[in-house]
């Protein structure tokens, strides 16, 4: 069989250190590279001087402003020149056969419909911790449904639809349903991407014995262990579920979801903002996150990716 021809596709942003301990991790590894590609969202420290000394090859797309991850995820779908690119954040080191895996599984005669694999991610700071095998969003609560994280008792593959931080995507699966969503920005648009992919006869695989590390950033407060890190996470998350759910759920599962669950994800969000958060622009953020996720209900239109970037 010829040589399945894999590219990189790296998101980073003011962040040198990690990226290059990401790209060693991926250069070091048993499957050899066809291309790299950095996108770089507004970095002003050291991270192009870095790249072009130890990774000259490496191709490095510069952005002037964080442009989200669905935005550069979207330039590498369409910019690779490989079979397949993975798509990685820089925040992350692979075990030496992490692409081997990963490409074998998804090229495996018989295997032609598999478009995404992953592989397992665990915790960088705590290797005997699973992050995530996979899952899916409950479309009656927006409740996370996720693949056991008992390596003893997980099978070899484990079906998903979400597959966020490292994701191996097929060029046919590109061919065929074209690109992520920029609007999302970030959370839910690899799940949306899944669920389109899946409606065409594509499936999404996580792969047990291809592991990847995640450096999750130490949360010093409560709000950012529930994921309010900044005013445009409060606004994607006060939004994104809902959109999701909107799009792929039966009418009575969204009934469900909009006259009780969605208010309950609200109040504990807007508990943690009032009571464990000083910060008046991400309660003003996630307020704007509902009234748009009711706007998208009605209408089923999103604001421009701008409304996002607006409040990085």
């Amino acid at each position: 069989m010829v040589p399945i021809r894999v590219s990189i596709a790296v998101i980073t942003a003011n962040r040198s250190d990690l990226l290059i301990a990401c790209l060693r991790s991926l250069q070091a590894g048993t499957y050899p590279l066809h291309e790299i590609l950095v996108y770089d969202n507004g970095s002003t420290d050291d991270t192009a001087a870095r790249l072009a000394a130890e990774f000259p090859a490496a191709r490095h797309i510069r952005h002037t402003r964080n442009m989200g991850l669905s935005y550069c995820h979207n330039r590498a779908m369409h910019e690779f020149s490989g079979d397949c690119v993975f798509l990685v954040d820089d925040d992350n080191e692979a075990e030496p056969d992490l692409l081997e895996q990963i490409v074998r599984h998804m090229y495996a005669t018989g295997h032609e419909r598999i478009g995404i694999a992953g592989p397992v991610i665990m915790d960088f700071y705590a290797k005997e911790n699973v992050v995530l095998t996979g899952g899916a969003t409950s479309l009656w609560t927006g409740r996370n449904l996720l693949n056991t994280k008992r390596m003893a008792d997980a099978p070899a593959i484990m079906p998903s639809l979400r597959a966020p931080n490292s994701t191996l995507i097929r060029r046919e699966v590109i061919d065929d349903v074209g690109y992520m969503d920029e609007q999302l920005f970030s959370t839910s648009a690899d799940e949306d991407y899944i669920r389109r992919m899946a409606a065409r006869g594509w499936r999404c695989d996580f792969v047990r014995d291809a592991v990847i590390y995640h450096k999750a950033k130490p949360s010093d407060t409560y709000a950012r262990q529930v994921g309010l890190t900044n005013p445009a996470r409060a606004y994607i998350l006060a939004r994104n579920r809902t959109v999701l759910i909107r799009r792929y759920s039966r009418w009575y599962q969204l009934l469900a979801f909009l006259c009780v669950w969605q208010w309950l994800w609200h109040a504990f969000y807007l508990h943690v903002l009032v009571w464990r958060s000083p910060d008046l622009r991400m309660r003003r953020a996630y307020l704007r996150g509902i009234r748009d996720a009711w706007r998208y209900c009605m209408t089923g239109e999103l604001p421009p990716l701008d409304a996002v970037l607006a409040l990085l």
